[in-house]
């Protein structure tokens, strides 16, 4: 509306200014007149400000006042100027308000053009960006399904967010004691440097990310050395060397976890994108963070119930007591060795645990016999394996323990049971059980012998390797021994599991 008032009160000043013109051409008395010239003023702020079809008639009009037609007003005309002044002033004010329209036309398309070239720009920026932010959430989604920890799962968020948000720093606090305040994971700098500063954790509540923290809301400050919610923490930054910082709450279903936060070497602004960027990537961060726990929470569920029922197994033979926790133990040292990954050292611990556990339903005259078994009695000690087996795979979370519980009896030459695999077939986890098995059972007492020295047992090894044993694994076992012992890694078996869920 205001736009159309303007444009209309243009358009009567050009008309008066155009009459205004006439007057002084009538006033001058005489054509040609100096007066004429002016008349380009008007046409040319026609043509400037308005359309061509405007411009035009502003030009018809000052062709009129320049000509004949003014003969009425006592005008003075020379005979021979007539015809000239009839065609040359119209045809130059038309002349020039048709150049300076197009010229005009021209000009708003090189503006329209530079902002559309602005606006591509910016749109090819912000998709660049938010291509950048789903690899970054694909990645984080990739943590989410697969079986890392949550201490993994924590450190590859902060690696992704600092290679997106190009942070000089970025770490995920997390609320510690009960009243402080600590990076869980830091990317950029070492967590012993917050710790020389902080060996009890900073005051909870202080910096962006105790302020999201505390008010479960996304935080900024442009320069966290001139904002009153860093007080110790000002000494932090410093030496962590950023000014500008932002973090965002880190929860799942009302529960805080921490702030994923992020800072920068120079002083700045935070775009309003950017924070709800960093809102989306924390978002995303909780529901990794949540699977991860969930699957520790499972794994250790598994561990235990595995424990309870291997303590039940043991409960009937006291001269196996302990036996699987041994066994635990040389299993994870030996699957360490090799260099499996982690999940996979984490299967063979809950097998090894529960390689036994079919004996549950060999009777006790049975699996206590002091003496030689019969055959029908071997047969039923031969069962433990399938028994076992299946109460692995009927119960979800002992599943991956299936292979070793069912196949640790196999012999690496074929003629074990129940399968009767051979060589490789045989799994590796069911392998490195069945080494580790023998050597407990022959260094231990057992009802119808006494335990073997090491010295004789290893030689046991040594013979079977290759035949009963996978031979790389009898070496590893070798190895083992001669370099740590027995009792040592049973003490590794025994915090294994407290280290694995806090690395």
């Amino acid at each position: 509306m205001m736009g159309r008032s303007r444009q209309a009160l243009e358009q009567a000043a050009i008309l008066v200014a155009t009459v205004a013109i006439t007057a002084l051409v009538a006033w001058d008395g005489a054509l040609p007149s100096i007066y004429t010239n002016l008349y380009l003023l008007p046409i040319v702020v026609a043509a400037w400000r308005h359309s061509l079809a405007w411009a035009a008639t502003v030009a018809v009009l000052a062709g009129l006042g320049s000509s004949p037609a003014l003969s009425p007003l006592g005008v003075h005309i020379h005979d021979s100027l007539r015809p000239v002044l009839w065609l040359g002033w119209p045809a130059i004010y038309l002349f020039f308000a048709v150049g300076f329209s197009q010229w005009q036309d021209l000009r708003r398309q090189r503006q329209e053009l530079q902002k559309t070239e602005q606006i591509l720009q910016v749109s090819q920026i912000q998709n660049r960006q938010r291509q950048e932010e789903l690899l970054t959430l694909s990645a984080v989604h990739d943590a989410i399904i697969s079986e890392e920890t949550e201490a993994q799962v924590c450190d590859e968020i902060a690696r992704q967010v600092a290679a997106l948000t190009q942070a000089k720093i970025c770490s995920i606090v997390v609320p510690i004691n009960k009243g402080g305040e600590a990076p869980a994971v830091i990317h950029g700098m070492t967590k012993a440097d917050f710790e020389r500063l902080f060996p009890e954790g900073a005051p909870y509540g202080e910096g962006v990310a105790g302020w999201a923290m505390l008010h479960r809301r996304v935080a900024w400050s442009p320069n966290v050395h001139r904002d009153a919610r860093y007080d110790q923490l000002r000494a932090f930054a410093r030496q962590a060397g950023y000014t500008a910082a932002a973090a965002a709450p880190i929860q799942f279903d009302g529960e805080l976890f921490g702030a994923l936060a992020i800072g920068y070497e120079e002083e700045r602004e935070f775009a309003p994108e950017e924070l709800a960027r960093l809102e989306r990537l924390a978002r995303q961060a909780a529901l990794a963070i949540r699977s991860a726990r969930q699957r520790e929470t499972l794994s250790r569920f598994a561990y235990e119930t595995a424990i309870a029922l291997t303590e039940a197994i043991e409960s009937r033979d006291p001269y196996t007591g302990g036996h699987c926790h041994r066994l635990s133990a040389w299993a994870v040292a030996v699957a360490q060795r090799l260099g499996l990954p982690d999940p996979d050292v984490e299967s063979i611990r809950l097998g090894a645990i529960l390689h036994d556990v079919g004996k549950i339903v060999v009777p006790d005259v049975v699996l206590m016999k002091p003496g030689k078994l019969t055959p029908v009695e071997f047969a039923a000690v031969k069962q433990h394996c399938y028994s076992g087996g299946q109460i692995c795979k009927r119960v979800p979370f002992l599943r991956d323990a299936y292979p070793i519980v069912y196949h640790h009896h196999e012999r690496y030459d074929g003629s074990g049971y129940p399968d009767g695999l051979e060589g490789e077939e045989i799994p590796l986890g069911a392998r490195i059980v069945a080494v580790a098995d023998a050597y407990d059972a022959m260094t231990t007492d057992r009802p119808y012998r006494q335990a073997l020295p090491g010295p004789e047992a290893q030689a046991i090894l040594e013979r079977g390797a290759g035949k009963q044993w996978d031979p790389h694994v009898v070496d590893v076992v070798l190895e083992l021994i001669s370099s740590e012992g027995g009792p040592l890694l049973s003490e590794a078996s025994l915090s294994y599991s407290h280290r694995h869920r806090q690395a």
